[in-house]
């Protein structure tokens, strides 16, 4: 399908119009500065480095465990004590010294946990893939974001282009009839509208360039650009065509990636709940030395070794337990229910997606249709008018309608890009973040 030939004159248009100092900008290069400046998908993004740390802090619960300790004091008083000897005689000891040092130092390995270890790690997984999906959600709905804010300054250009074109065409209009009115031809009437005409169009003009210069300001804020720098897109739309098949769910989707991190994080809760049934068992080795450490009675250095297990094991006899695995099976079966829905959810508005795409479409066609009629009207109004046939006042309606014809077909243009962005995001296509 061939662009329009008034679609390709406005954008030569536009492109002439562009200021020599703007900043080429295409979507592909918009899509970039948006990732590279939202702080937003800066904030999921270090959350995610946080959850993969946790997890390495999780399986870190599997490996021995070392613990030190040291410490120093001084007792200005001890206890003593005095066996009495025979012959009078009498002994007395202290029992400790004025000062001690100690350090210890113990391993512990837990050997059995009952699925506490094992739990911790599959929760911090699910919530490595919960960041993921988090981060996920957040780069598309930036990438449509992005999308949509770089189709409204198209339009706004288009439609700024749209409006120096009927503002020239008036000027044209006004010419001839002074033309006819120097000759008679025409009077003060026609020359009136002819001219209230022309300052509506250039009030267009201005409208159209306040209406860009805002949607310039809200591509620039998202793509963290300054507001003064003008923007010219590179990018051209390409033209509509109609949706080959049905765009399928990709299995990295956002939502579903959400729903299924879900589903996973209950599933850890469940079986850590599980794990207070068992008990815990670990093992532990540990060296100790000191002054007077074991040796109470002799103020001298010495040292010793430990190795030993142990085994610990509670339950409450009011069902604490058990509610709490039960509760988790309800949790679980919640967040199933709601991956149901969030998929049910999906299909409709996929569905409710591509009937707006072939809507946009068959919009477009419509109004390339029209715009191709008012194009030819308004080219033999225009002779008809030169010729002294039709009144001045019916070739301003005529222009007027020409200029709506052509905006439709603009705005149309956008529309359909916009409809199928929309259509990419809620699918979950790759088509969404690539510049085209």
């Amino acid at each position: 399908m061939k662009k329009l030939k008034t679609v390709i004159t406005i954008l030569i248009i536009l492109g002439s119009y562009s200021s020599l100092t703007a900043r080429d900008l295409s979507l592909k290069e918009a899509l970039k500065l948006a990732a590279e400046h939202s702080f937003i998908l800066k904030k999921v993004k270090a959350q995610g480095e946080a959850s993969r740390t946790e997890l390495t802090a999780a399986t870190a619960e599997r490996l021995p465990t070392l613990s030190l300790g040291a410490g120093s004091y001084y007792i200005s008083e001890v206890p003593t004590f005095t066996i009495e000897l025979p012959a009078g005689n009498s002994l007395t000891r202290d029992f400790g010294t004025s000062e001690t040092y100690q350090a210890d130092i113990r391993l512990s390995l837990p050997l059995f946990t009952g699925g506490k270890i094992s739990g911790g790690i599959d929760l911090a997984k699910a919530g490595v893939a919960y960041s993921r999906a988090l981060e996920r959600i957040e780069t598309d709905y930036l990438h449509y974001l992005t999308r949509l804010k770089y189709f409204n300054l198209y339009r706004a250009d288009l439609l700024a282009a749209i409006a120096r074109i009927s503002l020239k065409r008036t000027g044209i209009i006004l010419d001839d009839i002074n033309s006819l009115f120097e000759a008679g031809a025409a009077d003060s009437v026609d020359l009136l509208d002819a001219r209230l005409a022309l300052t509506r169009a250039g009030y267009a003009v201005t409208q159209a360039k306040t209406f860009r210069k805002t949607a310039e300001i809200e591509l620039s804020t998202l793509l963290g650009l300054n507001f003064t720098d003008s923007l010219a897109l590179t990018t051209q739309l390409t033209d509509p065509e109609p949706l080959a098949k049905m765009e399928e769910f990709h299995e990295d989707k956002a939502e579903l990636m959400l729903s299924r991190a879900n589903i996973s994080l209950y599933q850890s809760r469940l079986k850590l709940a599980r794990a207070d049934y068992f008990p815990m068992l670990s093992v532990y080795t540990g060296y100790s030395y000191g002054k007077p450490n074991l040796d109470r009675f002799n103020n001298t250095w010495n040292d010793y070794y430990t190795i030993g297990a142990n085994l610990s094991w509670s339950f409450n006899i009011g069902g604490k337990h058990i509610n709490k695995v039960r509760a988790a099976h309800y949790n679980l079966s919640s967040a199933r229910h709601e991956y149901d829905r969030v998929l049910e959810n999906l299909n409709q508005q996929l569905a409710v997606a591509r009937e707006y795409v072939k809507n946009a479409y068959e919009k477009y066609l419509s109004a390339r249709e029209e715009n191709r009629i008012t194009e030819n009207n308004y080219r033999l109004a225009a002779e008809r008018h030169r010729q002294g046939v039709l009144a001045s006042n019916r070739l301003l309606e005529i222009e007027t309608t020409l200029t709506a014809s052509q905006s439709s077909l603009a705005a149309t243009l956008v529309d359909y890009h916009i409809a199928l962005s929309n259509y990419y995001y809620i699918s979950g296509s790759t088509r969404l973040s690539e510049g085209n």
